[in-house]
């Protein structure tokens, strides 16, 4: 493209919305580099025009605005801390003409505040600009763009978001954002009130396309009636690109701001408790506007009449739970109904590690998965749970399974633990003097293992000295997530702290042995006692398996349920 004498922009996210915006900015002549994860992404911004780069910090590279279009807040700022990219901005402290971010996910006002303290602090100023309209709003260049900052750093964007859509400025830094969660509290509740009255309507017999065209010429109408029920429920198609969980995300941060002002949110954090029941149901690319679907879905489910309403206190414990572990479910429906005060309590039990966050949620979710996903426990329901949660905090397919090849390593310790004993028995009856000196194989075998694994420990030693091709299978075995796994050496070792440590095993040997190489791969303290905290939780799976069945039990004790449905029940 031929100099136009417009700066050069990054851009950081080539998504669904990402994507259209990039393009905007291509079609007014400024020169876009642009970085995806996804290379598929990064192909199409080529074919679109764009100059595809291969990090975030190539993106930001001498840009004089760098544009962040990311899913959450982690994500942004594992990006603009990343100190490559920081240096990428050439920042100038104190400048007028500093480098600048603009902000334009959806992410956590509170967090995108301290987010421009840390890049101020670098000689960087921070603008979040989140946006609304959704994809078509982004092709057709009509978002509504909520622009945070100062006076004089929105003035310096606003030639450029002004090719994006019309620009509303908010307020200071993170205001935007405050008002894109506040907003999309709202689109989601009048959603769901609109397609709970859409379907009502239906039942009773009114015809859709009649009770869409009464409620858009009456006070009924919202954003919901006017374009997502004609033009993607009742189509079926689905489509509208903004998926329903980040939809659940934003609402969180809404009733997450508004707790933090003081102020009750109690038809939001219902809502919340709807939203969040969809998606523990739905699969996890599911398009916001399936919650109508959904909808209809429970409607042809058996009545539940005949349980008996939540009181206060339980609803108040429910909404809770959903905004800060983020699921829910008939385990938990189970327990808050049987005793609520233990749900509550485990809460706040299982929720230090989420509230001080020394692990990404990413890894976090790691840790859940190998603990639940071990020959020990093998807690299906958690491992289905934690991985929807993994994916949608970021995962890759091939990160959580290396999670899981790294946790099938664990069966190897009914060698490390009984071979010792066998030596310790084989010297009692005087059948061992003491260890052979080790020969050319075992030695070629010893080193494999430690180049492999980077480590060697002293409890392999007899069990290379008496069996050293088991050894040689499973260093085979166990290396193959660190030869060609994407996951940071830190973090595999984090996998195994988390089934060592864990009440179902209790591994203390190679509990220490991996917290040293954890340590030796740059983990904190911090970092590796939030591993073990998750991990102490695995108790309440006592709970979460067995009080569903209690429910059942007393219902039918009680005459609620015929004890003959008991044979047509799924296996929970």
């Amino acid at each position: 493209m031929p100099d136009s004498g417009l700066p050069t922009v990054g851009f950081v996210g080539l998504g669904n919305m990402g994507f259209p915006m990039a393009g905007r900015l291509l079609d007014a002549g400024y020169a876009v580099r642009g970085f995806d994860v996804s290379e598929h992404a990064r192909a199409k911004f080529a074919a679109r025009g764009g100059t595809p780069v291969a990090s975030a910090a190539e993106a930001a590279r001498d840009a004089a605005l760098v544009i962040l279009m990311l899913p959450d807040s982690n994500v942004v700022e594992a990006v603009a801390t990343d100190p490559s990219f920081v240096a990428a901005l050439n920042p100038s402290p104190g400048a007028a003409d500093a480098p600048l971010v603009v902000d334009m996910s959806s992410s956590e006002p509170e967090r995108t505040r301290q987010l421009a303290v840390f890049l101020g602090e670098h000689g960087v100023r921070l603008v979040d600009g989140p946006v609304s309209g959704g994809v078509k709003g982004a092709v057709a260049g009509t978002l509504a763009v909520m622009v945070g900052g100062s006076d004089d750093d929105m003035s310096r964007v606003e030639d450029v978001l002004a090719h994006l859509g019309k620009i509303y400025r908010a307020g200071p830094v993170g205001a935007g954002h405050a008002v894109k969660a506040l907003n999309n509290l709202m689109s989601a509740t009048h959603l769901l009130v609109s397609s709970e009255a859409m379907l009502a309507g239906e039942r009773f017999g009114v015809a859709p396309e009649t009770m869409l065209a009464i409620f858009n010429a009456s006070s009924g109408r919202s954003g919901s009636t006017e374009n997502k029920w004609p033009n993607f429920i009742l189509p079926e198609t689905f489509n509208s690109g903004f998926g329903l969980r980040l939809m659940l995300k934003d609402m969180r941060i809404a009733t997450q701001l508004a707790g933090q002002m003081g102020l009750p949110s109690r038809l939001g954090e219902q809502a919340v408790s709807l939203w969040a029941q969809a998606a523990d149901e739905l699969p996890l690319a599911a398009d916001h506007t399936e919650i109508a679907r959904w909808l209809r879905e429970r409607q042809s489910r058996p009545s539940e009449e005949a349980v008996e309403a939540l009181t206060p206190r339980q609803q108040e414990i429910k909404a809770k739970f959903i905004e800060v572990r983020g699921t829910w479910g008939d385990a938990w429906e189970a327990t808050l109904r049987l005793d609520p005060e233990f749900l509550l309590a485990y809460l706040e039990f299982s929720a230090v590690p989420w509230r001080q966050n020394h692990l990404t949620a990413k890894v976090k979710e790691f840790i859940y998965i190998a603990v639940d996903a071990n020959a020990t426990h093998m807690y299906l329901p958690g491992v289905r749970q934690h991985i929807k949660a993994a994916l949608a905090a970021g995962a890759t397919g091939a990160e959580i399974m290396e999670v899981l090849e790294l946790s099938a390593t664990l069966g190897i310790h009914a060698m490390n633990i009984g071979v010792p004993i066998l030596v310790q028995v084989l010297k009692e009856k005087g059948l061992r003097d003491g260890p052979a000196p080790l020969n050319e194989r075992q030695e070629e075998i010893k080193a494999e293992f430690t180049k492999n694994r980077g480590y060697w420990h002293e409890f392999w030693d007899e069990m290379l000295e008496l069996d050293p091709e088991l050894l040689a299978t499973y260093t085979e075995f166990s290396s193959v997530p660190w030869r060609t796994g994407p996951l940071e050496p830190k973090v595999k070792e984090m996998i195994y702290i988390a089934f060592d440590t864990a009440a179902t095993h209790l591994y203390t040997k190679g509990l220490k042995a991996h917290i040293e190489n954890a340590i030796g791969y740059g983990a904190t303290a911090q970092e590796i006692l939030e591993v073990m905290e998750i991990a102490s939780v695995l108790g309440i799976h006592a709970v979460t398996t067995a009080a569903p069945v209690l429910a059942d039990e007393l219902a039918v004790q009680d005459g609620r349920e015929d004890p003959a449905a008991e044979d047509q029940r799924t296996e929970r």
